[in-house]
């Protein structure tokens, strides 16, 4: 499960974390995701190598890219 906090400095909740799925399946790069959401790349990258729920939220937006136009994680 993903916890909600990494260390008191940084907060990262799951809807950011999905925000960035979102982001990604819009065709943003991890980096423009990143930038848009106040969170490090270091940190997406800690997350998508520790949390498996994240890993597969990652894997499906980058499946459904070209697949769906409309955005497959609606949390905006």
């Amino acid at each position: 499960m993903i916890k909600k906090t990494i260390s008191n400095r940084h907060k990262v909740t799951y809807l950011t974390l999905v925000n960035i799925a979102d982001d990604i399946q819009r065709n943003s790069t991890v980096a423009e995701a990143c930038r848009k959401n106040r969170i490090s790349r270091d940190t997406f990258y800690r997350y998508l190598s520790s949390e498996p729920d994240f890993i597969e939220i990652i894997i499906k937006a980058y499946e459904y890219q070209s697949k769906i136009p409309t955005p497959f994680f609606t949390t905006r």
